[in-house]
């Protein structure tokens, strides 16, 4: 083959109603065919014979074909008239289904979660984002009725089930070990109706209402279950209500739930103990008799790494001493004994409550009591359980619990699921819904691919799909970007390989 001919790809009609395909070159005026491909008649066949007729051509030349432009096309009369990520929304689309979220039969609700992914916006925002990018038009009206209409018919349910579903069969989980944690999610309002009502905000969005949101994941941080709670629930009065729901949907008789110490109490563990649920939660071990506390202090002995195990409501306390944990808690507690001094020097400063200054008789003083306790429990931190797990496992599933942080981190920040403008209970449900689906789709993406949703996001981005026309023919073709970077194929080769 010449170097100054370019060679390419040309598809032939037969006789017989097939077609062939053929390596060709043209040179002033003289076509020359440099091999016959093969014949076909499906788009399977077709698609085959061409691959193999770029790997020809690559091999002979090392020419890549022109974003994969039809040899019939000619480049002077081929005009670029669109650029849309399908490649993402098809990718997106098929861990969608994947998951088994087309068992919700409504391509809306497909459509909103793929876009939340790609770009969270508001609803207004996200109609015109399915236009113009991917050809998807409804009306505003239509998205809230299908919305209303989806949790009408158990658009929530459907969700968890195929969640559940998928951790068992697609990651192979037996979810006898689930994740359970809070968080809330701020309105730009200050109206309390239904849900919405005002309490104590992670968010640091005191002036807003909000509502509680509860989470359950598995080993691997996916999702499996959530439930949302008016704004002013005390997050352990939200415990019981979904380790409930979550044992009834897992049918399981051997769960094990692992928590944080803002869902202990012993109203809590022991109702947990008689419904046979195991459980692995934080203890504040400064809410423990004095005795136990200098107990534990002395075995530790300042060892690093150093545990014990005490009874503590009948049930087994594992404490384990760090150097680390405890040169952190020195520095805290050396910090606010500082504040404490300043305040009660000048009491007219007090506006809120320090913790190492207390009052008696309308006077300020250092709270040396607490300071003592705080001091002798510094760099211990305690594990209660009713499993019968070693110290170790305890301590290490516990530990565990990073993973549904990350997962409340990809809400707030990758899918924007704060703050929330709607006023409807339905409509902030089937919001959550979105959310939570696209949060499935993001874990599946990470877990499966080791790299994070912005970095695949970024990767799918070099890849759009064209709308190529001839302006003399007025024939349309649409062409994925060629990719040229064998590392970033790699990469899109395995991006390629998810939701099959």
């Amino acid at each position: 083959m010449r170097d100054n001919c370019r060679v390419r790809v040309r598809v032939v009609p037969l006789p017989s109603g097939r077609r062939t395909i053929q390596v060709v070159s043209k040179r002033l005026g003289k076509l020359t065919i440099h091999k016959h491909i093969g014949t076909f008649t499906t788009d399977e066949e077709k698609e085959s014979l061409l691959k193999a007729a770029k790997d020809f051509i690559l091999g002979q030349t090392g020419q890549i074909e022109l974003l994969g432009i039809p040899s019939h096309l000619q480049l002077k009369n081929v005009i670029i008239t669109k650029s849309s990520p399908l490649f993402l929304y098809r990718l997106l689309g098929r861990i969608y289904d994947l998951l088994g979220f087309n068992s919700i039969d409504d391509p809306l609700i497909k459509d909103l979660v793929v876009a939340r992914i790609y770009q969270p916006h508001s609803k207004r925002e996200t109609r015109e984002m399915l236009s113009d990018l991917f050809e998807r038009s409804y009306s505003l009206i239509t998205i809230y009725r299908h919305l209303k209409n989806a949790i009408d018919n158990g658009l929530k349910d459907k969700l968890q089930k195929s969640l559940i579903n998928f951790a068992r069969t697609g990651l192979s989980d037996s979810l006898r070990l689930v994740f359970y944690d809070v968080t809330t999610l701020a309105f730009d309002s200050q109206a309390k109706v239904g849900i919405k009502d005002f309490g104590f905000s992670k968010d640091h969005r005191f002036q807003d209402v909000q509502i509680v949101i509860g989470l359950v994941v598995n080993h691997d941080g996916f999702p499996i279950y959530f439930d949302v709670f008016n704004g002013k629930t005390f997050e352990g009065k939200t415990f019981i209500p979904i380790v409930e729901n979550i044992k009834k949907l897992l049918n399981s008789d051997n769960l094990t739930v692992v928590a944080d110490a803002a869902m202990i109490s012993r109203l809590n563990i022991e109702e947990l103990n008689q419904k046979g649920v195991g459980f692995i939660v934080g203890a504040r071990l400064g809410n423990i008799p004095v005795h136990l506390q200098e107990e534990i202090s002395q075995t530790v002995s300042k060892q690093d790494l150093k545990i014990t195990t005490v009874n503590y409501l009948d049930y087994r306390l594992i404490c384990q001493y760090s150097n680390t944990r405890a040169n952190k808690d020195k520095s805290d507690r050396e910090k606010q004994i500082k504040k404490a001094e300043a305040v009660i020097s000048s009491p007219a400063k007090i506006s809120y409550r320090y913790r190492f200054v207390k009052a008696i008789n309308g006077k300020y003083q250092i709270n040396d009591d607490l300071i003592k306790k705080t001091e002798r429990l510094e760099g211990i931190k305690g594990y209660l359980t009713n499993t019968k797990l070693d110290d170790q496992t305890i301590i290490n599933r516990y530990h565990d619990l990073w993973r549904i942080e990350k997962s409340f981190r990809i809400t707030k920040t990758d899918l924007e699921a704060r703050p929330i403008f709607l006023k409807l209970d339905k409509t902030i449900t089937a919001h959550l819904v979105i959310i939570f689906a696209g949060l499935a789709i993001i874990r599946y993406v990470e877990l499966k691919t080791n790299m994070s949703i912005q970095r695949v996001l970024k990767i799918a981005a070099k890849i759009l799909t064209h709308q190529v026309i001839n302006t003399q023919t007025k024939e349309k073709v649409l062409i994925d970007t060629t990719i040229v970077d064998e590392s970033l194929r790699e990469k899109i080769a395995l991006l390629n390989s998810l939701g099959h």
